[in-house]
């Protein structure tokens, strides 16, 4: 029910803009009754917002006419389709039903042609904010995120959020629509593409050279974000192609190719690896959420093999003691173990460069992945197996299966016992007042075990990581591990977009979606705000709200004696989400946090709770190892 409220109002804010459709040719005559009573034509509004690109529209149906039967018209009939609703088709073809956009008249046909094919319009109020929300829908559901911005000013703001998609490896394509070729100035200090800013770190970056090329570059722009590594794809489209009509043929899908298993003697040498460890764990990361290893990683968890997820890699195996933790939490005891598997991860920073001392010295290593390249990142390794990650797993499975293999994985429960007894103290401590660790504690007792999580922040992210658990798959992802503080905001909204979508189309209750940040982090894309409230996304929002950079506050104090540049003030969350249109509460007491959960969970809209925790929690984040789950100190130098 909350499902068809979410799409009812989400349409509707694009209904309300776009009434009395234009259809962008010359001397159309617009049909009766035209508009409804009371209500404003698209122009009309456009024109008091977006007068300079309302004016561009116009001078391209002067210099570039096209005759009616080829115009976009939701509905009218035509013999080809115009480029809008092709690129309209493609999206929908994918298994897309939400597209994120940052409002322009240039985007008018395709937003138009999407929505008459019932995908929804989710406006955001910034390119990074927009983008990083079809990150998130692709996070949560697997599939291609698609985002609508403009090419000349807005790729410069939509750095962050393709700079994160990138590392993230998430399938994204962002079209990016710019001015005609023939307003373009000769001496222009810049190339109006960007592709200079782009293309060293995305999958595919071009720009569609004519209308007739439209089919081959944007199926070429979304195989490139699914082959191989994903990652995003920039399509750069001059303004005046929505308009024309596009002969492109419409053609399937892109499957991306699968690699097989590993072959038979490298699982006779798996097999041999794990029979010999007494302590084996599995290290967990995106890409093994990729190949939908879920099954797979729970069955070796049965087998007494804890899985240490990170990322988009949590929640594959649930995170139920003795077998399954989040990597940032279980590091702590990792050097104990004695073979590593490593599935669909790169030892990067985030896993100590897989060395001492986060891992131990005589530690074997088991690599699994479909990137070779990922494989022997900063650490050697004792068996590379480049293969289909899920089968490769289920194979091992069948042949440990087959011996009876099992370990005891009591070892880890007793490892990690000092840090959650360090935990349990530290929230006891507090009695009925609020440390940043209070809000993953109440979460984790609150939600079910279908919950989604997403994180932002650094003493908020690191305390949610002591106590709050994943235990499904695509449930968990936050800025990690190109780290732009901010970035968690827009993900989380795509991630809860994806969801509402979900649940429509199953036919569902929509699964709770939270979002814990700080308020430093949620300072950087505060106006989605508004995106939330406008959308009605099923969204959870809580400000760790300690009134300073917290973890450069203590970090100052401790390493220099005194601070600078650390306070953000006393600001009034609650009052700013209130004024963005979210229904929002502030709480100081662990009993009305509590409470605030319950209603927000009751509610099935979106939702800001302001929690105001101790200005001085943090501090104790540095100076007490058990409660330290974001590690930089242990970093071996290179």
């Amino acid at each position: 029910m909350h499902g068809e409220t979410r799409t009812r109002r989400n349409r509707s804010v694009w209904r309300s803009l776009s009434r009395c459709r234009a259809r962008w040719s010359p001397g159309y005559r617009q049909p009766a009754p035209w508009p409804r009573e009371g209500s404003r034509s698209y122009m009309s509004y456009a024109a008091s917002k977006t007068l300079d690109c309302v004016s561009a529209l116009r001078t391209i149906q002067e210099k570039h006419p096209v005759a009616p039967r080829h115009v976009c018209q939701p509905c009218g009939m035509s013999d080809q389709p115009s480029c809008a609703e092709y690129l309209a088709d493609v999206i929908v073809d994918t298994g897309c039903g939400t597209v994120f956009a940052l409002a322009g008249a240039t985007h008018a046909p395709l937003l138009f042609a999407l929505e008459d094919r019932g995908v929804a319009i989710v406006g955001g109020r910034h390119e990074s904010g927009t983008v990083g929300a079809a990150d998130g829908y692709a996070r949560r559901t697997g599939r291609t995120g698609f985002a609508l911005i403009v090419a000349e000013q807005g790729l410069s703001n939509a750095l962050t959020a393709l700079l994160t998609a990138a590392q993230a490896e998430t399938p994204l394509v962002v079209i990016a629509t710019r001015f005609p070729d023939s307003w373009v100035e000769p001496a222009i200090q810049f190339d109006v593409d960007r592709h200079d800013l782009t293309a060293p770190f995305l999958k595919f970056s071009r720009t569609v050279p004519s209308p007739n090329r439209l089919g081959d570059y944007v199926h070429a722009a979304i195989k490139a974000a699914n082959e191989g590594v994903p990652g995003p794809a920039l399509l750069v489209l001059p303004l005046d192609y929505l308009a024309k009509p596009c002969t492109a043929s419409k053609r399937a899908p892109n499957q991306a190719a699968r690699l097989p298993s590993a072959d038979p003697t490298e699982l006779t040498e798996a097999v041999d690896l794990i029979e010999a460890a007494q302590r084996p764990i599995i290290v967990t990361d995106g890409r093994a959420a990729q190949f939908d290893c879920a099954k797979e990683l729970t069955d070796f968890a049965a087998m007494g093999v804890p899985v240490l997820g990170n990322g988009l890699g949590r929640g594959l195996a649930p995170e139920v003691s003795p077998t399954g933790y989040p990597w940032p939490f279980a590091q702590f005891a990792a050097s104990q173990a004695d073979l590593v598997i490593v599935v669909g991860a790169r030892m990067n920073m985030w896993f100590g460069y897989g060395l001492a001392p986060r891992f131990a010295h005589d530690a074997r290593f088991l690599h699994i992945d479909t990137c070779a390249e990922a494989i022997g990142r900063n650490r050697s390794v004792d068996l590379a197996l480049v293969a289909d990650p899920a089968k490769t797993l289920g194979a091992l499975v069948t042949a440990l299966s087959a011996i009876s293999f099992g370990r005891d994985p009591s070892w880890l429960a007793l490892a990690l016992e000092p840090r959650v007894k360090r935990v349990d103290e530290l929230i006891e401590s507090y009695g009925d007042r609020l440390h940043a660790v209070s809000i993953g504690a109440a979460l984790d007792a609150a939600l079910p075990e279908d919950r989604v999580l997403v994180c932002d922040g650094a003493d908020s992210m690191n305390f949610t990581f002591a106590r709050m658990r994943v235990h499904r798959s695509r449930s968990y992802s936050d800025l990690l591990p190109f780290g732009a503080m901010g970035a968690g905001f827009p993900i989380a909204i795509g991630m809860a977009a994806a969801e509402a979508e979900a649940a429509l189309r199953e036919g569902r209750r929509v699964k709770p979606i939270t979002f814990v940040t700080g308020d430093g982090s949620l300072g950087f894309f505060i106006a989605e705000l508004a995106t939330l409230a406008r959308s009605a996304l099923p969204l959870t929002v809580l400000v760790s709200n300690d009134g300073r950079w917290g973890t450069e506050f203590h970090g100052q104090t401790i390493a220099y004696g005194r601070t600078s540049n650390t306070d953000l003030g006393a600001i009034d969350y609650a009052a700013v989400a209130r004024g963005f249109g979210c229904p929002a509460q502030a709480v100081t007491t662990r009993n009305a946090l509590d409470a605030a959960i319950r209603e927000a969970q009751s509610s099935g809209g979106p939702v800001v709770i302001d929690v105001h925790v101790d200005p001085d929690g943090g501090r104790i984040r540095k100076l007490d190892p058990l409660l330290g789950m974001i590690l930089f100190e242990d970093i071996a130098p290179h």
